[in-house]
């Protein structure tokens, strides 16, 4: 990619007269604000339970459910249901479809039915 369209494409030209450009950590702010904000705008307990079962962050398990219409509280279900080998072997069908596995979103169907 040449420097130009990088330059084009950005919108560091896109301000008032007279506002400085931004710089590195007016952008890593922004960053971390939107981030904070879309996990704030579904607060929900059971995603901070899935969070700490499955070792992932909030942030990664929202953007999961929200991709494919899934209720946190059905992978819940999913997950307190049968054994403890049973339990791990859903957790990590849950950990390989969050990373677009298709057989694991296959089996994740299957458990609730409605995906």
């Amino acid at each position: 990619m040449k420097l130009k369209s990088l330059l084009k494409e950005s919108k560091v030209w896109e301000r008032k007269f007279g506002e400085p450009l931004p710089t590195l950590e007016d952008t890593t702010k922004r960053f971390k604000m939107k981030q904070e904000q879309e996990i704030n705008e579904r607060p929900n307990q059971d995603t901070e339970k899935l969070s700490k079962i499955l070792g992932k962050s909030m942030n990664d398990i929202y953007k999961f459910v929200t991709k494919y219409g899934i209720e946190e509280d059905d992978l819940l279900d999913v997950l307190d249901a049968g054994s403890s080998s049973q339990r791990r072997r859903y957790s990590m069908a849950i950990l390989a479809a969050m990373k677009g596995n298709r057989r694991a979103l296959r089996q994740l169907d299957d458990l609730l039915g409605f995906l």
